[in-house]
C-alpha cells in the first residue's frame, strides 16, 4: 500500500511539475509579450487615424498602459513642394484599457508643430482616410500642459502661432464621432515666436449645437467666432490700443507707427438665419490714429465706416467712408469669402478741397500730437506755393488664397503736399 502511494506521487510529481514549469513558462513569456502586444494594438489604432506612431518605452499597469518618450507624425499624402507638415511629441501617454483594447488617452507635455496654412492643412486632412479599426473605440482623449508651434497659419510674413500650456478635452458622444465635441483652452496665445509681446487667452469648444471661438487680450480686444448648422457670427471688438499692446509685429497692419500711434476695430458679421435675413451682413468701424503712410514723416488719421450686405460669394458695400487725415469720401467694391479664404476690392476716392486747406487741417492733425513750428514748415512745404486743388485716391486689392495683400493711395491735383506721397506698399 504504500508503495502504491509512492508511486502515485512520483507519477503526480512527472506529470504536475512539468504542467506547473510549462504555466510558470507561458506567464513568464506573456508578461514579455504583453506589452508587445498592447504596443502593436496602440501603433494599429493610431495608423487608423491616419498618424504614425514612435513609442520609446511602454508599462502594463492593471487596467492602463503608460507610454513615454512619443512621437507621432500625421500621414499626410503629398509630395507638393510647400506641402503641410504636422507632427507632435510627448513625454508621458496614458492609455486606458478595456483589456487590450484603447478606450481612451491623457497625453501630458505634447508638443505639435505645424507648418502649413489653413486652406492646405484643411484639405490634407480632408483627404486622409476616415477613421476606423481600433481608434472607433476611443471614447475620450484628453490633452495637459502641451504647447503648439503653427507656422503659416496666418497670412502674414513674420507670424508664428504659439500657443503653451495648452488643455484640451475631447469627448465622443452617442451618435457622434470623436473630435466633433472637444473643449480647448490656451492660456497664452502668441503670434509670433517672441515671446516678449503681449500674450492672449483662447477658448474652443463644439458640441451638438455648434462650435464657438474665442480669443481675447485682457479688456483690451477680443475676437468671437460662433457657428451653428444654418448660421454664423463674426464680432472683434478692441479699445483704443496700441499695436504692441494688442501683442502683434508693428507691420502687421500695413500702416507705419510707433509706439504713440492707436488702433480701435469694431467689426460685427453675420451669415445665414431664418426667413428674408440675406446671406451675410455687418458693420465695420475703425480708426487709426498718429500714423504714418508710406515714407512721410508726418503723422495722419484714418477712420473707416462701412456697412455690406449681399450673398457670401459676392458681397457688397452699401455704405462706406473713408477719412484720410483732411480727405474724405466714400469707398466702394465687394469682397466674397468662403471656408478657403477671402478676395476683396475697393476703391476710394476723397472729395477735391483746396490744396491751403489740406495744409491747414494736417498743421492742426499735427499740433495735437506736439510737432513743433519748425518741423512742420520744412515737412509741409509751407515756403512753397500751396495754391490748387488736391483729391486722394485709393485702391485695396486683397486674396488670402493667393496670399496676395495690396493697398496703393496717390494724390491728384496740381499741388503737391509732402506730407502725403505716394504710397504703394508690398502688403497690408
Amino acid at each position: 500500500m504504500h508503495e502504491s502511494t509512492n508511486v502515485a506521487k512520483r507519477s503526480i510529481t512527472r506529470v504536475v511539475l512539468p504542467l506547473l514549469l510549462l504555466l510558470a513558462l507561458a506567464f513568464a513569456g506573456l508578461a514579455i509579450l504583453l506589452p508587445r502586444i498592447v504596443k502593436k494594438k496602440i501603433i494599429e489604432a493610431a495608423a487608423a487615424q491616419g498618424v504614425a506612431l514612435s513609442i520609446g518605452d511602454l508599462a502594463i499597469l492593471p487596467g492602463r498602459a503608460r507610454l513615454k518618450n512619443v512621437t507621432a507624425t500625421v500621414l499626410i499624402r503629398s509630395d507638393a513642394k510647400g506641402s503641410p507638415k504636422a507632427s507632435a511629441s510627448a513625454t508621458l501617454v496614458d492609455v486606458t484599457l478595456d483589456w487590450l483594447t484603447p478606450t481612451a488617452i491623457d497625453v501630458s507635455g505634447a508638443k505639435i508643430a505645424l507648418d502649413a496654412d489653413v486652406v492646405d492643412l484643411r484639405a490634407a486632412f480632408a483627404s486622409r482616410s476616415a477613421p476606423g479599426g481600433d481608434a472607433a473605440t476611443l471614447t475620450r482623449v484628453g490633452v495637459h500642459d502641451g504647447s503648439i508651434e503653427w507656422k503659416r497659419a496666418l497670412p502674414f510674413d513674420g507670424l508664428v502661432l504659439e500657443a503653451d500650456h495648452v488643455n484640451a478635452e475631447i469627448a465622443k458622444k452617442p451618435t457622434r464621432a470623436l473630435g466633433d465635441d472637444y473643449r480647448v483652452e490656451i492660456p497664452e496665445l502668441h503670434a509670433t515666436a517672441k515671446k516678449d509681446l503681449a500674450a492672449w487667452h483662447a477658448l474652443l469648444d463644439a458640441d451638438d449645437v455648434g462650435s464657438r471661438v474665442e480669443i481675447a487680450r485682457g479688456d483690451v480686444a477680443t475676437i468671437k467666432l460662433a457657428r451653428t448648422a444654418s448660421s454664423s457670427a463674426f464680432d472683434v471688438d478692441t479699445k483704443s490700443t496700441s499695436i504692441e499692446e494688442l501683442g502683434l509685429p508693428p507691420d502687421v497692419l500695413g500702416f507705419h507707427g510707433d509706439e504713440t500711434s492707436r488702433f480701435e476695430i469694431h467689426l460685427h458679421h453675420k451669415t445665414g438665419g431664418k426667413g428674408d435675413t440675406p446671406g451675410a451682413q455687418g458693420t465695420l468701424v475703425a480708426t487709426a490714429t498718429a500714423v504714418f503712410l508710406g515714407a512721410s514723416i508726418a503723422r495722419t488719421t484714418f477712420a473707416v465706416d462701412v456697412s455690406y450686405l449681399g450673398d457670401p460669394q459676392s458681397v457688397k458695400i452699401t455704405s462706406g467712408t473713408l477719412r484720410a487725415g483732411p480727405f474724405s469720401g466714400p469707398l466702394e467694391g465687394s469682397f466674397s469669402y468662403d471656408d478657403t479664404g477671402m478676395k476683396a476690392s475697393v476703391r476710394y476716392a476723397s472729395g477735391v478741397m483746396a490744396c491751403a486747406d489740406a495744409v491747414k487741417a494736417q498743421v492742426a492733425e499735427l499740433g495735437r500730437v506736439g510737432q513743433g513750428a519748425v518741423a512742420l514748415a520744412g515737412m509741409l512745404g509751407l515756403d512753397k506755393a500751396v495754391d490748387g486743388r488736391v483729391s486722394l485716391h485709393g485702391e485695396i486689392e486683397i486674396d488670402t488664397r493667393a496670399n496676395v495683400s495690396r493697398a496703393s493711395f496717390h494724390t491728384q491735383g496740381d499741388c503737391k503736399l509732402s506730407y502725403l506721397p505716394s504710397y504703394v506698399p508690398g502688403g497690408l
